[in-house]
């Protein structure tokens, strides 16, 4: 007995007319992509490695290590040390015997994977590879195998993507987890099977356990469009608590965890480290308070660096393909409403790109990129590190967006020319060089100029990398406890991210304290051999 599936009031595709350009042999799209993922793969491994020097460079990145540490070691929170002064480092909590880092533990949980494996570093770059998978899935499911392709090599060729995913930032993961939700919801709502969409839930929550105020921008739309089912059909209804459900247990896993770790279940690690890092507009949110003029102030920011950094395309052109997409999908939805259907037009004489074109699902998508834009006012910094990154989230939506519309400027180009009579042999090849070539062109340069630029900025960024370490690993010490000298936490922080977070590694750093607190904390390690680490070399200590 088959199925009867409902579309829903607005994901609703539009049949093509024949396709746009004429069909070649078939190519191997899938093992395509998995190259375009194993370039992502070496790529983000070499930036973590010749840029960043495997190691957390900002205090975000050492807070997210060393949870993802606690985590691995088996704790919800590390003990608090002792001498928590010797341990100082931004974002890292001691509070009521716990040592914790302040984010929510979403990121740090998948993290402990790379902690396990005794390679942290590599975590990201194969979760950069994992989420081209995902966006090259996500672009064949929606539209066509050649729309999933383009969109992967653009996302696979950013410096802004590559930037992240070399890094130990949170960013990458949230990716896959919005992909894994447009993914799952389209096979949902496809199918009208129930599992998809508790695992859609449960995608998004994640997200939300990792960066709730992204999972809010990014998964409004989809809420949005879940509730009209909810209202509209029986199925709907069904498919939106099938989402809820999934969804749910990992909101209750964060109020626990916050009521763990800050008492309060609405009250987040955050404001233990700066009481005024919340969401919201008043002269109490932010350092210097927050108001819709500032909010509005650091969207301009990061817009101008998203279209600086994203593929490395001349600013005006970032966006562009992706506008095309979205008008072209508006016109036909309005074409298809209209009483007396005469801007059906569009679907004749503007071919979309090849297959089905469901030009909800650009709407969705661009609602989706819109959303967490918008969101972001709300948060009093732009926040800005490795390129805009609050906006990473949407990095997916905006290549599938990009793919669709340099496609219909294809679709578009092969018209004409089939308008102008030219044998249909020469349509294809044509119609690729004038519209690919200059895109592969642009992201070739992009990434060689812009982004190596960005790369070399970020090399030895706020003087962190590894020379310190390899000194010490040269010492060949065992069952050590060393000081290090550190005017900033900047000097510390490669030495603190290699600390087990119940002090029990061969190595332990603590900062350099001066003699009495020394003296103090050694007390408690009275087996270990002393060194103190300053000016590039290590010295052993007397007793």
């Amino acid at each position: 007995m088959s199925r009867n599936v409902e579309a829903g009031p607005v994901i609703e595709p539009v049949p093509s007319p024949p396709d746009a350009i004429p069909r070649g042999p078939r190519v191997p799209t899938g093992l395509l992509a998995l190259g375009i993922a194993l370039w992502a793969l070496l790529m983000a491994a070499w930036v973590s490695t010749a840029v960043f020097d495997r190691l957390p460079h900002v205090e975000d990145e050492v807070a997210f290590l060393f949870q993802a540490r606690t985590f691995a070691a088996g704790h919800v929170v590390a003990p608090a040390p002792p001498e928590p002064s010797s341990f100082s480092i931004p974002f890292v909590i001691v509070r009521d015997g716990m040592w914790f880092g302040k984010y929510p533990p979403g990121y740090p949980l998948v993290l402990a994977l790379g902690v396990l494996i005794g390679q942290p570093w590599l975590f990201n770059p194969i979760a950069g590879a994992v989420a081209i998978v995902l966006l090259y899935r996500a672009g064949r499911t929606l539209y066509s195998p050649g729309t999933g392709l383009l969109a992967a090599a653009l996302l696979a060729l950013s410096p802004f993507f590559l930037l992240q995913a070399g890094s130990f930032m949170s960013h990458v993961a949230g990716l896959i987890w919005a992909l894994a939700l447009l993914l799952l919801f389209v096979r949902a709502r496809s199918t009208g099977a129930l599992l998809p969409a508790v695992a859609a839930g449960a995608a998004v929550g994640m997200l939300f356990l990792s960066r709730p105020l992204t999972a809010v921008g990014v998964g409004l739309p989809f809420a949005l469009l879940a509730a009209v089912d909810f209202i509209t059909s029986a199925a709907g209804r069904r498919r939106a608590l099938a989402l809820a459900a999934g969804f749910l247990p990992f909101v209750a896993l964060l109020l626990a965890y916050n009521a763990y770790t800050t008492g309060s279940p609405v009250r987040f690690g955050y404001e233990l480290w700066w009481e005024y890092d919340r969401i919201g507009f008043g002269p109490d949110i932010g350092p210097r308070g927050h108001d819709l003029a500032r909010g509005i102030l650091n969207t301009r920011y990061n817009l101008d660096a998203l279209r600086h950094l994203l593929y490395g395309w001349p600013e005006r052109l970032t966006l562009l393909p992706a506008g095309i997409a979205v008008v072209v999908a508006a016109l036909a939805l309005l074409g298809r409403a209209a009483p007396l259907r005469r801007q059906d037009w569009l679907a004749r004489r503007w071919p979309p790109a090849r297959g089905s074109s469901p030009w909800g699902w650009d709407l969705l998508l661009a609602a989706s990129v819109v959303s967490l834009v918008v969101v972001h006012i709300a948060y009093w910094t732009p926040g800005q590190m490795y390129g805009p990154r609050y906006y990473f989230e949407a990095t997916g939506a905006l290549a599938l967006l990009t793919a669709r519309g340099l496609l219909h400027l294809a679709g578009a180009l092969a018209w004409t020319l089939r308008l102008a009579r030219l044998p249909v042999r020469w349509i294809r090849p044509l119609t690729a060089v004038a519209v690919l070539v200059p895109v592969v062109v642009l992201s070739v340069t992009g990434l060689a100029t812009d982004g190596v630029r960005e790369f070399r900025a970020y090399h030895d960024w706020y003087g962190i990398n590894a020379d310190g370490l390899r000194r010490v690993e040269a010492a060949r010490l065992e069952h050590a406890l060393v000081f290090v000298d550190a005017g900033y936490w900047t000097a510390y922080a490669p030495f603190f991210a290699q600390n087990s977070p119940v002090l029990d590694g061969n190595i332990i750093y603590a900062l350099d304290r001066g003699p009495a607190r020394n003296q103090a904390l050694i007390a408690h390690f009275p087996d270990r051999a002393v060194y103190r680490y300053a000016d590039g070399q290590v010295t052993a200590m007397g007793p």
